[in-house]
């Protein structure tokens, strides 16, 4: 990997060090850092897996808009912008483990609702109580695997905006440079995988949109079911652990002024696993015909070949 000497803005963070150095380049081109050396950083930084650094450079580099710096700066961010989606990938929750929670608390919730639906053609008394009970349990347990969904779904959203960007560099890059028959491999790779995101995506919603629907229909029929019971009995079942809002009529309780919501992480089976992405990854060409490892001690690092410099 080839480097052109630096000059200026060498103690600035890689945070600022994007609008840091186009200013410099504005006030002084003489003495700021060049094009061509910020793509050669950022180059670096990507085959350091310093992600974010290699972002802040490579998009400076494009931002020159020198355009003999550009296509190659694209060709990278998009490489910079796939690994950032993998490594979401890789630390988000299950999707696996929350489709799994989501299919028993979906069959708890089938259960609880034939039980009240048979206690409140009875009159046993009995058999009312055991199905509340059974109810209040399946419906918490559909509230929890609700939001494992959501929260699974929310990462994949983050990592779907990463994968579109990097979609996008790849078809710039080859915009620009039309013979950039990798720019158009790359882009196709990452198209497939972003199709397969969504369908996890789609399932994932319809998932939880289900179970929502099916916590509601449950909580209307126990309170059937509470109206049915005899005396005072009824309303002693009110209130335990958890008093459900869609239950009691009530619209859920919004934060208050200066609370700080939770992070929010920018028809088919949900299947696709952190080691799919790095086989993903591995069809993405660096340079030339060369491609990422698909085997050796760290899959998805390069172990041959570079990335493109100058």
């Amino acid at each position: 990997m080839r480097f052109l000497r630096q000059v200026g803005c060498a103690s600035v963070t890689a945070a600022v060090l994007g609008a840091a150095c186009l200013n410099a380049l504005a006030r002084d081109p003489d003495r700021a850092v060049s094009p061509q050396t910020l793509y050669n950083q950022g180059t670096q930084k990507l085959g350091e897996k310093k992600l974010r650094e290699a972002e802040v450079l490579l998009q400076t580099a494009v931002a020159t808009q020198v355009e003999r710096v550009q296509g190659p700066a694209l060709y990278n961010l998009g490489h910079v912008r796939f690994q950032q989606g993998l490594e979401e990938l890789k630390k988000g929750p299950d999707a696996q483990k929350a489709k799994s929670v989501a299919q028993q608390a979906d069959e708890s919730g089938q259960s609880a609702l034939r039980a009240v639906d048979a206690a409140l053609a009875s009159e046993d008394l009995s058999a009312m109580v055991n199905a509340y009970v059974q109810g209040r349990g399946a419906r918490k347990e559909l509230k929890a695997a609700t939001e494992a969904v959501k929260q699974a779904m929310e990462s994949k959203g983050t990592v779907l905006s990463k994968w579109q960007r990097a979609s996008g560099d790849f078809k710039s890059a080859r915009e620009l440079v039309p013979a950039d028959a990798d720019a158009a491999h790359n882009a196709e790779v990452v198209d497939r995988s972003i199709a397969q995101l969504v369908d996890m995506i789609q399932m994932m919603m319809q998932s939880m949109d289900g179970m929502q629907q099916k916590r509601a229909e449950l909580g209307k029929k126990m309170g059937q079911l509470r109206q049915k019971m005899p005396g005072d009995l009824g309303k002693q079942m009110k209130g335990g652990e958890e008093e459900d809002d869609e239950e009691e009529g009530k619209k859920p309780k919004e934060p208050q002024e200066g609370q700080k919501e939770g992070p929010v992480k920018d028809g088919k089976e949900m299947q696709m696993s952190a080691e799919e992405a790095e086989r993903l990854l591995s069809m993405l060409r660096l340079d030339g015909n060369r491609k990422l490892s698909m085997g050796g001690d760290e899959p998805g690092k390069p172990t041959k070949g570079k990335l493109r410099d100058w």
